[in-house]
């Protein structure tokens, strides 16, 4: 029984950390990644991850075109400041995009890509 109950809360952990972002470069002092997430019976969303290693404030505009078999099927937009030293990481600070025109199944499939097409970083002090 106990092996069991280690199991059920082992489990949900290694396939949690198989879902890992997928880095993307740094720009700036400011590391960039995404990542799929597939909540059971909604829609897929795009998570995002920027880290500022740098010493200094930085403003962040970037926008993420959507490619569904080669064509732009949808672009997101962000724009925010991530002080120094900090994170931003997926749901938890509110920078994720939910797709409107590409279904889960066909970004399972592979046939989705997601690029950061601009971005641009600016050293400017956070509020």
């Amino acid at each position: 029984m106990r092996r069991l109950l280690l199991l059920l809360f082992v489990l949900p952990t290694a396939l949690h950390a198989q879902s890992k972002f997928i880095q993307k470069g740094e720009q700036n002092g400011v590391e960039m990644a995404y990542r799929w997430n597939h909540p059971v019976g909604k829609p897929s969303e795009l998570l995002l991850k920027l880290k500022n290693n740098s010493q200094e404030d930085k403003h962040v505009d970037l926008v993420i075109d959507l490619y569904y078999q080669g064509l732009t099927v949808e672009s997101f937009e962000a724009d925010t400041c991530i002080k120094a030293g900090q994170a931003m990481n997926g749901k938890l600070n509110g920078i994720y995009f939910v797709p409107e025109r590409v279904t889960t199944e066909q970004i399972k499939s592979g046939d989705a890509e997601a690029e950061l097409t601009r971005t641009v970083i600016n050293t400017a002090a956070c509020p």
